[in-house]
């Protein structure tokens, strides 16, 4: 079992197995490479070259693949997989920094925008050519792209997939089988700012575990993030609680995911002023959540 520590800014914090850094995150602005931390790159979620070239950005019946289109769950603008120009960029990025850091390459936002994405004239074209019923052309593409992502990278190569069980290879072109033999790891993204509702995290995390039966599996806990009221980030108590509840699936670890250092320790901290909460939990089924608690006990000031 690993326990990780995610964040927007390359600071190691005690207490966690390993360290991932927000290299390239959905806004677009690239970090400097970690040679002791995982990189975490965003693909085609990617505000700074969506605003260069908004041709490239996915579109659709429902409109186009950008912030403010309320018809999807967009918080960034997502650029089409087949714009051949940046895809190829992307693959050199990613190569690079695993050939710069020999660390992990944790990829987000490598499939399509969602369902009924993308409908340019490229994918279009492309589409009509393959012969492919509309869904398989979709997941053909995503699988091919990290195919040649997985062929660039001689590191471990984690995916982050979205919560969706049942429905992601028609919403999103994840073929999860062709996956499963490409990648070494996944990453199931469950970011909320509400955790009270624990069954349903639990729920998720064992669906996935089942699909990704013999790979490590790893949960997100979103703690809070870039601009963040503290406010409106999960209460400590539902944290707790759901780690306990996701670990007991069977998964091999969490990733807890902050905007800086400073806040992931105040969540530590404030993780041992809860012995008692803690100890109600002892019989929950979920002890390796809480044997990482009760490590942070002993090295939380």
């Amino acid at each position: 079992m690993e326990f990780g520590n995610y964040l927007y800014e390359p600071k190691k914090v005690e207490g966690f197995d390993f360290d991932v850094y927000r290299l390239k995150p959905e806004t677009g602005r690239r970090g400097k490479p970690q040679s002791d931390m995982w990189n975490n790159i965003a693909v085609f979620g990617d505000n700074v070259s969506g605003r260069a070239h908004p041709e490239w950005i996915s579109e659709s019946a429902r409109g186009r693949g950008v912030r403010g289109n309320n018809q999807y769950n967009l918080h960034w603008d997502i650029l089409c997989p087949t714009v051949q120009e940046f895809r190829a960029e992307q693959l050199d990025y990613i190569e690079k920094t695993a050939e710069e850091t020999n660390q992990p390459i944790f990829l987000n936002s490598w499939h399509f925008a969602d369902h009924g994405h993308c409908t340019c004239d490229r994918c279009d074209k492309l589409w009509k050519k393959s012969g492919l019923d509309w869904f398989e052309w979709r997941n053909q593409t995503i699988t091919d792209f990290i195919k040649d992502v997985k062929d660039r990278v001689k590191t471990k190569l984690v995916l982050a997939v979205l919560p969706d069980p049942a429905n992601a290879d028609q919403r999103f072109g994840m073929d999860f089988k062709e996956l499963y033999k490409l990648c070494d790891a996944f990453n199931i993204v469950m970011f909320s700012q509400n955790y009270a509702t624990s069954w349903y995290w639990e729920m998720i995390a064992r669906a996935f575990r089942r699909i990704f039966p013999e790979k490590p599996v790893y949960s997100n806990i979103y703690v809070c993030g870039p601009g963040d009221d503290p406010n409106n980030c999960p209460p400590v108590e539902q944290l707790i609680r759901v780690s306990v509840r996701v670990m007991r699936t069977g998964i091999d670890g969490i990733i807890y995911l902050a905007d800086v250092a400073e806040n992931m320790r105040k969540f530590q901290k404030a993780v041992t002023t809860k012995g008692e909460y803690r100890d109600s939990l002892s019989d929950y089924g979920g002890q390796v959540a809480l044997d990482l608690f009760n490590r942070w006990d002993k090295i939380v000031k």
